[in-house]
């Protein structure tokens, strides 16, 4: 009464102070200050420092991150680039309306035709500065009303944690199998936690290349129902779409699922474009934090991009990625013959497990001292298991390396699992 607040707003402050984790409420006893959690540590960047050149013949042979090729994407954009110069006129004085990139949506959206995605509208479309950008903007939206909790595979994309981490989201594991997410474990974590959302990737899981069944997809959208789940999609590295591929999530569960693309990981990395769909009737929800967040793309990005849609020359690209990148693949999978290794089409990874008496930081230690650089399953893995997953390596297929020193890398982590830590190169 006397500052003059009513005790609405003061039960809302108590609300709010308990999703921060200031307070403790405890029905019966009161609210009462929670003791001090200890700071998470001071999050990684999200992408190494190369230690060369990519395209360089000398040093490490640095396998973390996936390169694609040069396939002539810096000439073919500089072109469009060029052109587009000289069409720029005083729009570009403006800010960008909500409904200003609706041509670049179309296009987009003409783009991903040939995907399981089930009905989808530009009015379903927010664009993005890439993928990562768009998982951050659906964390941002989905987690507004509620405690901060987000589900995802027990090994994943460092990225995942780096954005619940901005939006002081704890990160919980789901139990992972060879098709990825375990709909039963996922049923537990949200019966125990009470988290609403959830992050996987079901085509190219990131980093054990694992991919879902038409029945396993089915099963994640029934636990997804039935706990009320919103999900993200994140199909950036998703494999070239085959006429007889399952649906997307997005496909059996529109109400529900955020999908979420990228060109980044098939045309150019530094082309950052992401494209999220919606879930029906959410797009101009998710347009508006978008516009909240970032203002809308700018005005020579979605030009660059409609028109490398609308010509035809994003498709060309990406044949062209794809072909030069199952060349590598296949490099990868006469090294690794018979360590049961992982692949994906189209996608320049390979998911390496490793046989007892391995370890994976042992083996990524081993392998640097022989010339190669790759990532242990240790980098991947969220808090909070019990236990740890399967050893195993991420190898990030270098494209741009020359060709013969790519397999020559490979063949030593080749040789390095089949022969054991005892007999391993020095």
């Amino acid at each position: 009464w006397r500052l003059k607040v009513t005790t609405g707003t003061v039960a809302r402050a108590y609300q709010a102070a308990a999703a921060e984790g200031v307070v403790e409420s405890h029905v019966g006893r009161g609210s009462f200050i929670a003791a001090p959690r200890p700071r998470p540590p001071v999050p990684q960047p999200l992408l190494y420092e190369s230690l060369d050149h990519p395209a360089q013949a000398q040093g490490p042979a640095d396998l973390r991150i996936p390169q694609l090729p040069d396939c002539g994407q810096a000439r073919i954009i500089g072109d469009h680039l060029g052109a587009l110069a000289g069409g720029l006129d005083a729009d570009l004085l403006d800010y960008m309306p909500l409904s200003r990139d609706q041509d670049c949506r179309a296009a987009a959206l003409d783009w991903m035709s040939d995907r399981a995605l089930g009905p989808v509208s530009v009015a379903d479309m927010v664009l993005t500065n890439g993928g990562q950008h768009a998982i951050t903007l659906v964390m941002a939206l989905c987690l507004a009303d509620q405690a901060p909790r987000v589900m995802a595979e027990a090994l994943t994309y460092p990225g995942i944690g780096h954005a619940a981490r901005l939006m002081r989201a704890q990160t919980l594991p789901v139990a992972l199998d060879d098709q990825g997410m375990v709909p039963s474990d996922l049923d537990r974590v949200a019966r125990a936690t009470g988290a609403r959302l959830v992050c996987l990737t079901p085509s190219a899981q990131n980093p054990t290349m694992a991919g879902m069944g038409p029945a396993r997809r089915a099963a994640i959208v029934e636990v997804a129902r039935r706990h009320d789940l919103q999900v993200i999609e994140d199909e950036c590295y998703a494999p070239s779409p085959r006429p007889d591929g399952p649906p997307s999530l997005r496909a059996l569960a529109p109400e529900r699922v955020w999908h979420v693309s990228s060109l980044s990981k098939i045309i150019a990395a530094g082309l950052r474009f992401g494209i999220l769909i919606c879930p029906e009737g959410m797009g101009q929800a998710g347009r508006v934090a978008a516009q909240h967040s970032h203002m809308g793309l700018s005005l020579p990005i979605t030009g660059l991009v409609t028109r490398l849609m609308r010509s035809g020359d994003a498709a060309r690209i990406a044949q062209l990625v794809q072909d030069q990148v199952a060349d590598r693949l296949a490099l990868a999978q006469e090294a690794f013959a018979g360590l049961g290794a992982v692949t994906q089409p189209g996608v320049p990874m390979v998911w390496l497990p490793l046989a007892p008496p391995w370890t994976a930081v042992d083996f990524v230690a081993r392998a640097a001292a022989a010339g190669v650089i790759a990532r242990p399953t240790l980098d991947f893995q969220v808090p909070g298991q019990d236990g740890g997953p399967d050893e195993g390596v991420r190898v990030g297929l270098n494209c741009r390396m020359p060709r013969d020193r790519l397999a020559a890398a490979l063949q030593t982590l080749g040789q390095m699992a089949r022969s054991g830590p005892l007999e391993g190169p020095d």
